[in-house]
């Protein structure tokens, strides 16, 4: 176990692994709390002396730790370890295999050294997955509250990787669970992020109706007087339907999340479609346990203005007759007037 070619991290966790083997015979709990910061504290050992330390035999370490808590000695009798126990010195076997050859020694170094970046992912994937039972996935708008839920779960998943914060009894392998989700997670939610809509031209375009750059969440229609439109239905130039949130959005039942936790719902027609060209439209708060907009609690938003600000406007010029209305085609040149006829 005093291998000097060995990592010390990597023999610490051996001779942690191999003390729980000596007291798999007492209950998890008992052993948990025997050697549960055993790996902590042997890190901070060999941090102070310079990465050097003399480990001894873990039989003789795991009889002192019965005889200090006043525990009996080990039963020949004792049942199989559990099978955590059993994985966890599976994988230590496996590791020291894999050191047997040069190149597996660089990997195993190389990944470790990348544990750190893992418990990051880790924090992350757990704050989409928390998120995404309610909301979207979405890093590019983050409020206060948000950040500090993200940040939170990232520290708590750091704190996990270097063996502080962890849970006891009951919960003890929430951290295995949660570990597991994550590595599922994060490939979907990393495709859902990544992902970017392309052009002919190969430039990226978001989705959506935007202004100077921000995407524009709600629009309200006022009259020439000031006087707001409700249910106003708005086209482009084309008859096409203008949708806030692009073409994509279609079979969405809500929209962008509003600054007070709502979300916008737009209005349906006879056949229970949804309209997302009438405007304004309405707000709804999302009920907690289906991560849908309750419609019984929808509202109308508030508008910018309860009336417009008085502007003078142009009258619209009457269309003359043979003039198009398609703002494609160019309008017809003037003609002179005919000369009139003389006697």
């Amino acid at each position: 176990m005093n291998d000097t070619t060995t990592p010390s991290a990597e023999r610490i966790r051996a001779f942690a692994a191999a003390v729980r083997s000596e007291l798999s015979d007492l209950p998890e709990d008992d052993v948990d709390d025997l050697v549960g910061g055993l790996v902590g504290d042997l890190t901070d050992q060999a941090a102070d002396s310079g990465g050097a330390i003399e480990l001894g035999d873990p039989v003789a370490y795991a009889r002192e730790l019965r005889n200090a808590a006043g525990l009996p000695e080990r039963s020949d009798a004792a049942a199989p370890p559990p099978l955590t126990q059993r994985l966890r010195a599976g994988v230590a076997g496996y590791a020291s295999d894999l050191r047997s050859s040069r190149f597996g020694a660089w990997l195993l170094d190389l990944l470790i050294a990348l544990r750190p970046v893992w418990w990051v992912l880790r924090g992350l994937a757990l704050y989409g997955l928390f998120w995404a039972m309610f909301f979207r996935w979405d890093l590019s708008h983050l409020p206060p509250e948000r950040l500090a839920v993200l940040v939170g779960l990232v520290l708590l998943s750091v704190q996990w990787g270097r063996g502080h914060w962890l849970p006891k009894n009951g919960l003890r392998h929430i951290r295995t669970v949660a570990s597991i989700i994550a590595l599922i997670a994060l490939p979907v939610m990393a495709a859902q992020v990544l992902q970017p809509q392309y052009v002919e031209s190969g430039e990226y375009v978001p989705e959506g109706l935007l202004l100077d750059g921000v995407q524009v969440e709600n629009l309200f229609v006022y009259d020439q007087d000031g006087n707001l439109i409700d249910a106003a239905q708005i086209y482009t130039g084309r008859g096409t339907p203008l949708n806030l949130y692009g073409a994509n959005s279609l079979a969405n039942e809500f929209g962008w999340e509003q600054e007070d936790g709502e979300v916008t719902v737009p209005s349906t027609d006879l056949r229970g479609e949804p309209l997302w060209n009438v405007y304004p439209l309405t707000v709804a708060p999302v009920d907690p346990t289906t991560g849908r907009p309750d419609r019984n609690e929808a509202k109308s938003p508030t508008p910018p203005f309860l009336r417009a600000p008085q502007r003078a406007v142009a009258p619209t010029p009457s269309p003359t007759p043979g003039a198009t209305t398609d703002p494609d085609q160019p309008a017809p040149e003037a003609t002179e007037p005919a000369p009139e006829a003389t006697p």
